[in-house]
């Protein structure tokens, strides 16, 4: 028999969290976690969010950088996986909320537009 092992899956917009054990037929799962796959952050008022709580990775844009909607800005890293974070829409770059090495909170401004 093999060990637990536990996923974040996006089920509808909600996040869930399963926890998967060989040989059992029904996996459990926690509603309200934070969901580790990819995710477009929203940028309202120029500021683009962390749309999950984990530790930042690498920042992939300087201050005065233009972006357009869709580019990855940001990598975060949560439960052993690396979640993109994508502008929602273009801009410049005015400010930088955070450095790699830093822990992040769901909704933490990471830089603004």
């Amino acid at each position: 028999a093999g060990e637990t092992e536990v996923y974040t899956v996006g089920v509808g917009g909600q996040s869930c969290v399963v926890s998967v054990t060989p040989g059992v037929a029904a996996p459990v799962v926690v509603p309200g976690a934070p969901a580790s796959a990819p995710a477009p952050a929203q940028s309202g008022g120029g500021g683009v969010p962390a749309p999950l709580a984990g530790n930042v990775v690498k920042v992939l844009v300087n201050q005065g950088d233009s972006v357009a909607a869709g580019d990855v800005v940001v990598i975060l890293e949560a439960m052993k996986m690396e979640t993109e974070v994508r502008a929602s829409e273009g801009g410049v770059v005015s400010a930088l909320a955070v450095r790699e090495g830093d822990a992040v909170k769901v909704g933490d401004t990471l830089l603004r537009l």
